[in-house]
């Protein structure tokens, strides 16, 4: 360090020896601040100077009339944006003519009003109200900027439209309110005076009550009196029948919660109404799906006409298998009788051996080896071998007509078909298909089963194949209950996609087995079935009972096909009728529904407003029916004694105020009652006061609010007063780079002077050097940081930490840089260079990282500028202590590394550096 420290003092005195290269100095200290100081004046408040930009404004509106008034919203805004400086507006009438000079560049954004703007904007006080629109074109080709600062200011005449239409549509309104309100309040005491005369009438309510029974006990007649007197007292005949009539009432009122239960019912089924629709619209889907019903039924005819040949050709051969077996097993059992005959025959000689004898026994040993070569032999494993390959022809040919089962009812699944009557029946037959076709696996598994214990060979494969089909056959048979009860109108129509691809999937493959492996299997099972007579004997017996077995099933199968067959044929039969009858049903149900909907509605409507009080009105008659009735019928008694003891009298104006107390009277103390109940409720509630309250208004505050119902309050956390100030952090960063990189352009980092060359290591001359470039970054910096406070007059917070911070940038990003050029010479330069352009877009300091692309987001966290940018923010907005020891921390990491990165490995760059040099001014183009 003492040896870097003695090169230090060196250079100070060759510079001191030469007063040209201290003005070099001097330039490199100043020079990186013009780099900030243009570029923060350029961009000092472009907000505050947009009245250079033209926008042209055409008018073309053409006015509206207003109850008998003239308006032009349009001249309006035209007025208001001359009295406004924000923007250079050009006013016109030429929309051509602006149209061309945007496309030029002469105007930023054009501005037109339309002739109906005025129109569409009165168009609310009319029934079918239309948006008024502005029309706004903006050169987006001129600059990046300019096409967002016009925007701004054509939302803003927008808002403010809109703001002034509210504010006098909400006058008007609240003015009306206020006109009426103070009417109420005028007819306050006539209010009360209603009130007063209502309560009074209610209070006389008993006195008429009396007047009515009085009025009914004397009511008389007209005409002859002795004839009314004896109708009126025929009426007590009639007590009986009223008062059944009374206890119906009280029947009917204990159903009352029936009632509301059904109408409840009404009104649900009135809130489905979209759901009935929606299926209605799937009953014509459904109807369109015929044709493809009709062609899966032909489909189906067509398979099981297929199989049902393959089975008929398998059984007639099948005779001819019964036949060899028989046959063969008479051979054998001559065999063995004749062998048995000759070995006998062979113990009684055995002294009396002749040429003859021994020719015999050769003919013994033949015979007894000869039967397994014999050609009589062969039609019984002919007919072993046709049966077998029947019942794997008809496996395969089962297999292929389970598969386009199954391919029919995936086609239907794509279809999103809704339950119907034809969708069930078409399930019902795919499930009966299925079920047979699983029965038929099964027994061909029993017969493999008995075909492995007559020696036929292994198989277990066969059977693990014909398993895998009956299980993915099963699931798909148990997924198709669900699908059944959903056709049927029992739940959503759901198919079970995965059981259909399985089962797909089992039979291909059970297909192709039962064509190839399982053909082999069997056949190759033949080749150990002749070892000798005595097991050719037992086996052919087995063979024999596994023939009959092969009948059986085939027998089976043809039943099972021809069942299937049958039934499909009826079905197609049907299916013509039965589309013929759902067509009908649906366009009956097409036709009748708006009514149905239409009455339901009202039934529903009826239910909701009428029928709680038409239940109340019940309720109120059964009461009456079960408590005041029979006080009723005693008044009636006592009225009847009554005529007959005083029937002389004024009879017509009795019953004239009869009739009025039975038919009017009621009807007038009923309603005195209920206009007392809302007085009440209005005097508890204090209604009438508040509402004449509510009314009445401050027109101006109220109108204010509900222009603006909203107001943001805006609370600024470190302020910076313009955006030349915000920018500054940025700006210095990216000067003390560039003069950091000019100082490692103009200044060497090695040594010159030949008179000390040699007497200082490479690690000391990369200290030494180090020093002058760390005193020229501090220069720079201090200069820098002090134009923007007192030439540009910059913003800072903390004006001495904003100095401090930038000499510490400083000399972090000298060490950085001057690492790289000392190590790597002019390739260092070079990536000094590309490090500044990736911290340009990548170190977050003109837009937030976040918007930047993925790259620039993955490198931020490890460029210098990322923490050199934030750390000046931190003087200029306001300090916040951890943030700032957070980014000195991080930046200073990186400086460390890099200086401890070129202090170990000068050395061993400094050979490649230099061979690189000679190369490069070989070429005579390098300095």
């Amino acid at each position: 360090m003492k040896n870097a420290f003695q090169l230090f003092l060196h250079d100070l005195k060759n510079i001191k020896r030469t007063p040209s290269f201290i003005i070099l100095l001097l330039g490199l200290s100043i020079l990186p601040s013009f780099y900030a100081w243009f570029n923060l004046k350029s961009s000092w408040d472009p907000y505050s100077n947009t009245e250079y930009l033209k926008v042209a404004v055409i008018n073309h509106d053409t006015g509206a009339e207003v109850q008998g008034k003239k308006i032009n919203v349009g001249n309006q805004l035209v007025t208001n944006l001359k009295d406004n400086k924000k923007f250079g507006w050009v006013f016109t009438d030429d929309l051509k003519e602006a149209n061309k000079q945007l496309e030029y560049g002469n105007y930023y954004a054009i501005i037109h009003i339309p002739k109906h703007f005025s129109e569409d904007v009165t168009s609310i006080l009319h029934k079918k109200p239309k948006r008024a629109h502005i029309d706004y074109k903006v050169n987006q080709k001129i600059n990046a900027i300019a096409p967002k600062m016009t925007n701004a200011g054509a939302t803003a005449i927008t808002q403010s439209l809109n703001e002034k239409f509210v504010d006098s549509a909400t006058k008007a309104l609240l003015d009306e309110s206020n006109r009426v309100g103070l009417k109420l309040e005028d007819k306050l005491p006539l209010y009360h005076k209603i009130e007063n005369a209502v309560y009074e009438a209610e209070k006389a309510i008993p006195e008429m009550e009396k007047f009515k029974e009085t009025v009914n006990k004397i009511d008389s007649h007209q005409g002859d009196i002795s004839k009314y007197a004896d109708e009126f007292y025929q009426l007590g005949q009639y007590e009986g029948k009223i008062n059944d009539g009374a206890g119906k009432l009280i029947k009917a009122n204990e159903h009352a919660a029936d009632i509301n239960a059904a109408g409840q019912l009404i009104v649900n089924i009135n809130n489905n109404m979209p759901a009935i629709e929606n299926a209605l619209q799937k009953a014509n889907t459904i109807e369109q799906k015929f044709p493809q019903i009709n062609d899966a039924v032909a489909k189906g005819i067509q398979a099981t006409s297929t199989a049902q040949g393959a089975i008929s050709g398998a059984q007639g051969a099948m005779p001819g298998v019964h036949e060899k077996i028989s046959n063969a097993q008479n051979i054998t059992n001559n065999a063995q009788s004749d062998v048995k005959s000759a070995e006998a025959s062979i113990e009684k000689s055995t002294t009396e051996i002749s040429t003859e004898d021994i020719s015999s026994e050769k003919q013994v040993n033949s015979t007894h080896t000869e039967p397994l070569k014999k050609p009589d032999l062969l039609p019984a494993k002919n007919a072993l071998n046709d049966g077998l390959l029947a019942i794997s022809e008809l496996t395969k040919e089962e297999a292929a007509a389970t598969q386009d089962t199954i391919n029919q009812l995936d086609e239907l699944s794509k279809q999103n078909p809704g339950s119907s009557e034809v969708l069930a029946k078409n399930i019902e037959v795919y499930k009966h298909n299925l079920e047979q076709s699983i029965a038929y696996y099964n027994e061909v598994i029993k017969l493999m089963n008995q075909a492995e214990k007559l020696g036929l060979g292994d198989t277990s494969k066969i059977n693990a194949q014909l398993n895998q089909s009956v299980d993915t056959l099963t699931k798909l048979n148990t997924s198709l209950d669900t699908t059944l009860n959903g056709a049927r109108g029992n739940g959503k129509v759901s198919f079970d996609n995965n059981a259909i691809q399985n089962a797909l999937k089992a039979l291909a493959s059970l297909e192709s087995f039962a064509g190839s492996d399982m053909k082999n299997i069997l056949t190759s099972g033949l080749a150990s079935f002749d070892n000798n007579l005595d097991t050719i004997a037992g086996k052919l017996s087995n063979a024999s009972q596994f023939a009959n077995d092969v009948d059986r099933i085939l027998a089976d199968a043809a039943q099972i096909t021809s069942n299937a067959h049958e039934t499909l044929l009826t079905i197609n039969a049907e299916l013509p009728a039965l589309e013929q009858k759902f067509s009908r049903i649906n366009q009956t149900a097409q036709a009748n529904f708006p009514t149905f909907k239409s009455k339901v509605g009202e039934a529903s409507n009826f239910v909701e407003s009428e029928l709680p009080s038409v239940l109340s009105d019940l309720n109120r008659l059964s009461n009456f029916a079960a408590n005041d009735l029979p006080n009723v019928m005693a008044k009636y008694n006592e009225a009847s004694k009554l005529l007959q003891n005083n029937l002389p009298g004024a009879q017509d104006k009795i019953h004239e105020l009869a009739v009025f107390s039975n038919e009017e009277l009621p009807g007038i103390e009923k309603e005195i009652k209920q206009a007392a109940d809302k007085f009440r409720e209005l005097d508890k509630n204090d209604t009438f006061n508040k509402l004449i309250k509510l009314l009445r208004n401050d027109l101006e505050d109220q109108s204010d609010y509900f222009a603006e119902p909203i107001q943001l309050d805006e609370t600024q956390v470190f302020p910076i007063p313009n955006y030349g100030s915000a920018s500054a952090p940025f700006y210095t960063a990216l000067a003390l780079w560039v003069g950091a990189l000019l100082s490692g352009n103009l200044l060497t980092t090695e040594l010159k002077d030949k008179s000390i060359i040699g007497k200082f290591s490479l690690r000391e001359i990369y200290l030494g050097r180090m020093i002058l470039y760390l005193l020229l970054s501090i220069a720079q910096a201090t200069i820098v940081v002090l134009g923007n406070l007192f030439i540009l007059d910059a913003y800072a917070k903390h004006p001495v930490y904003n100095v401090l911070f930038a000499i510490l940038v400083g000399i972090a990003f000298t060490i950085m840089v001057y690492t790289v050029v000392s190590l790597l010479g002019n390739i260092g330069k070079a990536i000094a260079i590309i490090i500044m352009v990736l911290q340009i877009a990548g170190g977050g300091g003109t837009f937030p990282i976040q918007v930047t692309p993925k790259f620039f987001q993955a490198i931020h966290p490890f460029l210098p500028f990322t923490y050199a940018v934030d750390l000046l923010r931190e003087a200029v907005g306001g300090i916040v202590p951890e943030i700032a020891w957070s980014k000195i921390g991080m930046l200073y990491l990186i400086a460390a590394l890099t200086f401890a990165f070129g202090l170990a490995l000068k050395p061993r760059f400094e050979p490649i550096k230099k061979g690189f040099y000679a190369r490069s001014k070989a070429s005579n183009l390098v300095e």
